[in-house]
């Protein structure tokens, strides 16, 4: 990628922050709230997994003392 993409790509992030006083909570905050309204709107996203439950232990494996 050429400097000036990545210059734009830099340029266009501190703008975003600047909006947001550059408090990442703030930003999270605004974008959940879009896509609350863009799911309303029929848009379609790919949820994440469900946590992955603990494996268990195998039985007879002990820890040793």
């Amino acid at each position: 990628m050429a400097n000036y993409e990545l210059d734009e790509i830099h340029r266009i992030r501190r703008e975003i922050s600047a909006k947001f006083d550059h408090d990442a909570r703030k930003l999270g905050e605004y974008y959940r709230k879009l896509e609350k309204e863009y799911r309303k709107a029929g848009y379609k996203f790919a949820d994440l997994p469900p946590e992955k439950p603990e494996t268990p232990k195998p039985a007879g494996k002990e820890a040793a003392d």
